[in-house]
C-alpha cells in the first residue's frame, strides 16, 4: 500500500462521468498512485493531468450524450422555427435571439451529438473527440452571431445605412465558422479514411474533404435549418440501437419457448378490401392530377385560375390518400408482423392529416397564412412518422430506459417534422395517393403469387 495523499490524484476523476469512476476509479487512482511512489512524486504528473483531462471528457460522449445533445437540437430547432413563424412581429429582441438559436445552437449541438455517437461506435478517439467538440461549439457561437449580423446588414442595407457595428462582422464570423467547422471535419473524417487503408494519405486526404464540406454544410445551417434537424433525427435513432449503446438482447431462459410470431391471415378478403380501398384511392388520386395541373382550363370554380386549381386539386388527392393508407394498413395487418396498433395508429394519425389538409385547402383563400387545421396536419403525420420510426427500433426490451428512449426519439422526430418539415411538405405528399394506390394494388398479388410456390414463404 503506498503511503501517499491519494486527494490530488483523486481530485482528477471528477474529469470522468460518474459511472466511469464507480467501475474504473479506484483502479486507476492505484495506478497513479504506485507510478508516483516509484518516481518520488506526491501529486500526479502532467501527463497524468493532461490524459485525465482528455480521456475523461472523452468518456462523456458516448450514445447517451448523443441521445441528449441530438434531442435538444431538434428542440433548439423547433423553438426558432416556432418563433420566426408566429413572433415576426416582436422586433429584433426576438428576431435575433430567434436566429441565434436556429443558426448556431442547434448546428452546434448537431455537430457534438454527431462527435458523441462517433466515440460511441469506437470511429474516434478522446483526443479528436474533444477537440471537435471544442471546434463545433465555438464555429456555432459564430455561425449565430453570424446569423445576426447578416440580418443587422440587410436590414441596414435595405434602409441604405453603413454597416457597422455586428453587421461588419458578419464575413469575419463566418469566415471563423467555417474555419472552425473545417477542422472538425479533418478530425470526424480522418479516422475512417484511416480504416480504409489509405494510410498516411488519409490525413491529407480528410483536409480536402473538408476544405469542401465545411463551406457547403455552413451555407446548408443557414438556408435550410431543416437539415439540421434532419441530421439530428438521424443521430437519434442510430445513437439508441442497442449495438451501439453496448445494450446486449436479453437471451431467452433455458428451457423457455421461443416465441412464436403472429400468422399471417389467409383470407382473401382482406386482399379484396385492400384492392377496393385502393382503387377507389388510384381513381380519385388520377382525377385530382389532372384537376391540379389542368382544371384551370375546364373546372367551373376555377374559371381559369391556376391557383384555385392547384389548391382544389390538392383537396382531391389529399381525400384519396385516406383510401390508400386504409388499403396499405390492410395489406400490413395481414401480415402480422407487427402488432395491430402499430399499424393503425399511424395510418389513422396520417388519415387524420390529410383529412386536416383538404379541409384546410376547401375553406382557404389560398394566401398561404397558416391555420389550426395547417398546423393539425402536420402534427397528425408527424405523429405517424415518429409512431411508425419508434416502434422498429431494435432496443432491448429488458433495458429499462427503452421507453423513455422511444418517448425521447418519438417526441423529437415528431417536433422536427411538424415545425421545420411538415408545414411544407404535408400538402405535397398529397401528390403521392395514385403511387401509394398503385403499390397497395400490387402487394396483396405478389403475397398470393409467392404463396403459391411451394417451399416460398407467403
Amino acid at each position: 500500500m503506498s503511503g501517499l495523499d491519494d486527494r490530488p490524484f483523486r481530485r482528477l476523476l471528477a474529469w470522468y462521468p460518474r459511472s466511469w469512476r464507480r467501475d474504473h476509479g479506484d483502479v486507476l487512482v492505484a495506478m497513479m498512485l504506485d507510478d508516483a511512489e516509484r518516481t518520488g512524486r506526491s501529486g500526479p504528473s502532467g501527463a497524468e493531468r493532461r490524459a485525465a483531462i482528455i480521456h475523461g471528457l472523452g468518456s462523456r460522449l458516448g450514445a447517451t450524450a448523443a441521445i441528449i445533445t441530438a434531442s435538444l437540437a431538434v428542440l433548439a430547432t423547433a423553438v426558432g422555427q416556432v418563433g420566426l413563424l408566429f413572433f415576426t412581429g416582436g422586433g429584433p429582441a426576438i428576431h435575433e435571439p430567434v436566429l441565434f438559436v436556429m443558426t448556431g445552437v442547434a448546428p452546434a449541438l448537431t455537430g457534438v451529438a454527431l462527435v458523441a455517437l462517433l466515440r460511441a461506435v469506437a470511429l474516434l478517439g478522446d483526443g479528436a473527440a474533444v477537440t471537435a467538440t471544442a471546434c463545433l461549439a465555438v464555429a456555432g457561437v459564430c455561425s449565430g452571431f453570424g446569423g445576426i449580423a447578416w440580418s443587422q446588414g440587410f436590414d441596414a442595407a435595405d434602409a441604405g445605412l453603413p454597416q457597422t457595428g455586428l453587421a461588419a462582422m458578419t464575413l469575419p464570423l463566418a469566415g471563423a465558422g467555417v474555419l472552425l467547422t473545417m477542422v472538425a471535419f479533418a478530425l470526424l473524417v480522418a479516422p475512417a479514411l484511416r480504416r480504409a487503408g489509405l494510410g498516411p494519405a488519409a490525413r491529407v486526404l480528410a483536409i480536402v474533404v473538408a476544405i469542401i464540406a465545411a463551406p457547403v454544410t455552413g451555407a446548408l445551417v443557414f438556408l435550410s435549418p431543416g437539415t439540421t434537424a434532419v441530421v439530428a433525427i438521424v443521430v437519434l435513432v442510430v445513437a439508441a440501437l442497442p449495438r451501439v449503446r453496448g445494450v446486449r438482447r436479453a437471451a431467452p431462459a433455458v428451457g423457455a419457448p421461443a416465441p412464436t410470431p403472429r400468422a399471417p391471415r389467409s383470407s382473401a378478403g382482406g386482399a379484396a378490401l385492400s384492392r377496393a380501398f385502393a382503387g377507389i384511392a388510384l381513381a380519385g388520386g388520377a382525377v385530382g392530377l389532372a384537376w391540379a395541373f389542368a382544371g384551370a382550363d375546364w373546372s367551373p370554380t376555377a374559371r381559369g385560375d391556376d391557383t384555385v386549381a392547384m389548391r382544389e386539386g390538392i383537396v382531391i388527392l389529399a381525400v384519396s390518400m385516406i383510401p390508400a393508407l386504409i388499403a396499405l394498413g390492410v395489406v400490413l395487418d395481414r401480415s402480422r408482423r407487427r402488432a395491430g396498433r402499430d399499424v393503425w395508429i399511424p395510418v389513422a394519425a396520417a388519415a387524420a392529416g390529410f383529412a386536416a389538409t383538404a379541409t384546410d385547402y376547401l375553406v382557404s383563400d389560398g394566401n398561404g397564412s397558416l391555420t389550426i387545421a395547417w398546423v393539425g396536419a402536420a402534427a397528425a403525420i408527424g405523429l405517424a412518422l415518429a409512431w411508425w420510426v419508434v416502434v422498429r427500433m431494435p432496443l432491448s426490451t429488458g433495458h429499462g430506459s427503452a421507453t423513455g428512449i422511444r418517448i425521447g426519439v418519438g417526441l423529437g422526430i415528431m417536433l422536427a417534422y411538424t415545425l421545420v418539415l411538415g408545414l411544407t411538405l404535408t400538402p405535397m405528399l398529397a401528390f403521392a395517393a395514385p403511387v401509394l394506390a398503385l403499390v397497395v394494388l400490387v402487394l396483396p398479388w405478389r403475397r398470393r403469387s409467392r404463396a403459391a410456390i411451394p417451399g416460398v414463404p407467403a
